[in-house]
């Protein structure tokens, strides 16, 4: 998963997993022909970032430490559709809001072949600012949109093991990266290459527990900018109907390529995000409908001040099935 300093909301989401849609009320993911998935809610967040863009964090006294602490409640919403062919050929489109799969808008086809199965995918993230400058301590800082598309690949069901691999390509374009303009080894820019992979263990008791890695190259223009990162996680599952139960623990490392031009060292960064969620199924007597909540933790330490950050996050959705 990329780290990018886009908003504190989107970007705990990123890490935490957004809310799971649990397989639409226990029905079977390989009926033929068109699903349907609406969800809506909010998400609360308090966070001190000094990466973040909200207003509050606008104006920086200095570089020697983290930000201010200030929250924010917004919303958020997914549509995600999906059409399987009697050959278990799946098109589908939409932002899902599940475990894993992030903000990102989805377009692709999954198609099982004779020992596995295969899923593309192009994506995008609509979500996404930047300071231009975050390092600007005279006056306000001002902000700048920033694009993330690329394209995933995704091998399941590997010789029909629980095994799965991935790859994902990404491309991050800033429309007015003033400090890059600035400073050429601070060039945010690029494209970000992450590998991963997972590993499903499930048991009678309905319990299913997801351990994970993924290795990811951010070559990004500036090289004080780009990195190698690690991260190790493990995601449970507990569903006792109508109710699951869904726990994550995440740890990453990151370590840059080149000293930071005005830090004078070579940022290392490692962090820790926790989230608990639970989900009812069969909402007010129907199966189509469904209703969450979570609450969760992230936690970023680096050995440069300025990149230190703590996150708390509040979920609250609800969701229909047709």
């Amino acid at each position: 998963m990329i780290r990018l300093p886009i908003k504190p909301a989107a970007l705990a989401l990123l890490i935490i997993f957004t809310p799971p849609a649990i397989q639409a009320q226990e029905r079977n993911g390989t009926d033929r022909g068109f699903s349907c998935k609406i969800q809506g809610g909010a998400v609360y967040i308090q966070t001190n970032s000094q990466l973040s863009t909200e207003s509050a964090n606008a104006q920086v006294s200095g570089l020697d430490g983290p930000a201010h602490t200030h929250e924010k409640t917004t919303g958020i919403a997914s549509l995600y559709m999906n059409y399987r062919f009697d050959d278990g050929t799946a098109l589908y489109f939409g932002n899902p809001l599940e475990v894993g799969e992030g903000l990102s808008l989805k377009a692709g086809v999954s198609r099982p072949l004779k020992f596995l199965t295969l899923d593309v995918a192009l994506t995008y993230l609509p979500v996404g600012e930047v300071w231009k400058n975050p390092y600007q301590t005279n006056g306000v800082r001002q902000k700048s949109d920033i694009d993330v598309y690329g394209m995933e690949v995704q091998i399941k069901e590997i010789a029909d093991s629980p095994w799965e691999l991935s790859y994902k390509i990404d491309r991050v374009d800033i429309s007015d990266d003033e400090i890059g303009a600035q400073e050429k080894d601070l060039d945010r820019s690029g494209q970000t290459h992450e590998v991963g992979l997972k590993y499903t263990m499930t048991y009678p008791s309905r319990l299913s527990v997801r351990p994970e890695l993924s290795y990811t190259y951010a070559n990004l223009n500036g090289p004080a900018n780009r990195y190698e990162g690690l991260k190790l996680g493990v995601l449970l599952q507990q569903a006792r109907p109508p109710w699951v139960f869904i726990g994550v623990v995440s740890g990453f490392y990151n370590q840059y390529e080149k000293q930071h031009p005005l830090f004078g060292n070579r940022r290392q960064e490692e962090g820790l995000t926790t989230f608990a969620q639970v989900m009812r199924l069969n909402l007010f007597g129907s199966e189509r409908l469904f209703a969450s909540v979570g609450a969760g933790y992230v936690w970023s330490n680096a050995n440069i001040d300025f990149f230190d950050s703590q996150t708390l996050i509040g979920l609250a959705s609800a969701g229909l099935n047709f």
